[in-house]
């Protein structure tokens, strides 16, 4: 098994801007992966070997894609309706009155139409011959084994196919990708789909990291704190269930009032919780923070300086957790964590308060991907 080395100088990383802030490539692609869609279902993404060798991550993301397209090839390509004008000989769909008329199409025995086309020409398909393309030209500077070489091949044959049914070699754009969504009777392309829109996410950022370009998507810490929450919550839905329920996102918490004014619901917060999980008799809430751990501040003897945890996150956990003490039967043992990033830091603290248990966590990005993955996990124990 291979061993992987945590982050050295000179590796491609991401600089958030404002700080000096490095996450290596590769542990962004850990972060994609763990945030996507493909890795709560996918098995291969799930398994401990690729996070044990995470250079090869995009590969193993190409493979996905280039088997979920070949099996889908096998059936046939999704297809969806277009709208189209066109000047006709016989009327199908509705006719353009205007566009006939003004023309004096009638007298040249055409007629000028509006219908709607069956066609493989749609956002969907298009987003996988841009994915298989990216696979066909992109590994000839990181990958040179005959595996890689075999993959190359098969996107290149799947991408002249589909072009050759008629879908635009015409890229797709990464906003119109995450703007894809796919119905209830189009499961048989999420493989392939989620595959695509993750590729596409690790090829790129990739390709700017070697640039050292000025603009990187991931440079703005907003972007990068909503990736942040979202891997730290994928990762969870994937990994921990069955055993674990995990709730994540909108789980909203009430305040336990005993009595209020009539004005009150209008200006009260509701408490949303970033993640949930529940086994037995066990509560844990999570509240992921892409923020310094610990931040100079006034301490309690009044010395100045002094890295102290951020109030504010303290009293929004303490919150949370103490106002459902009376709320279930879960309530009044219920746990809380705040989990940070950090990059070559370690925070690992706790205490109980009233009979509820506090964490502190951090989560080193600039660490070994296995570290990260072991470190996620020490949050239910």
């Amino acid at each position: 098994m291979m061993t992987e080395s945590p982050a050295v100088v000179g590796e491609p990383g991401v600089i958030l801007s404002g700080t000096k802030t490095k996450i290596p490539v590769r542990n962004v692609w850990l972060l994609m992966v763990y945030a996507s869609e493909l890795f709560q279902h996918d098995h291969a993404l799930q398994s401990a070997g690729t996070e044990d060798n995470p250079d090869d991550l995009v590969h193993v993301v190409a493979e996905i894609l280039v088997s979920a397209v070949e099996r889908r090839l096998r059936r046939n390509l999704g297809r969806d309706y277009r709208a189209r004008d066109a000047v006709l000989t016989r009327v199908r769909g509705r006719i353009d009155v205007l566009a006939t008329e003004s023309g004096m199409l009638l007298a040249q025995g055409r007629v000028a139409c509006r219908f709607d086309e069956l066609t493989v020409d749609n956002p969907r398909n298009r987003l996988l011959l841009t994915a298989l393309d990216q696979v066909a030209r992109g590994f000839a500077k990181t990958a040179t084994s005959h595996r890689h070489d075999e993959l190359r091949r098969r996107a290149r044959a799947l991408a002249t196919q589909l072009t050759q049914y008629g879908v635009s070699p015409r890229p797709i754009d990464r906003r119109a990708a995450a703007d894809i969504v796919l119905g209830r009777n189009e499961v048989d392309d999420r493989d392939a789909v989620d595959a695509a829109k993750l590729l596409l996410d690790m090829m790129i950022l990739t390709e700017e990291a070697d640039r050292r370009v000025s603009r990187t998507p991931l440079r703005d810490v907003d972007k990068f704190r909503a990736l942040y929450e979202k891997a730290v919550r994928g990762f969870y839905r994937a990994v921990l269930r069955p055993e674990w329920s995990v709730k994540a996102g909108n789980t909203w918490r009430y305040w336990p009032l005993d009595a209020r004014s009539s004005g009150l619901p209008t200006v009260l917060p509701i408490m949303n919780t970033d993640i949930e999980l529940e086994r037995g008799s066990r509560r844990i809430i999570i509240e992921t923070k892409f923020a310094e751990a610990l931040k100079s501040s006034r301490s309690y003897d009044g010395d100045q300086g002094k890295p102290l945890l951020a109030s504010k996150h303290l009293y929004q956990l303490y919150a949370y957790v103490q106002s459902q003490h009376d709320a279930d039967t879960l309530g009044p043992t219920a746990e809380g964590v705040l989990l940070y990033p950090t990059v070559a830091h370690h925070l690992e603290e706790w205490a109980v308060m009233q009979g509820h248990r506090y964490r502190f966590l951090s989560v080193d990005l600039a660490g070994t991907t296995s570290s990260i993955r072991e470190r996620l996990l020490d949050v239910t124990l």
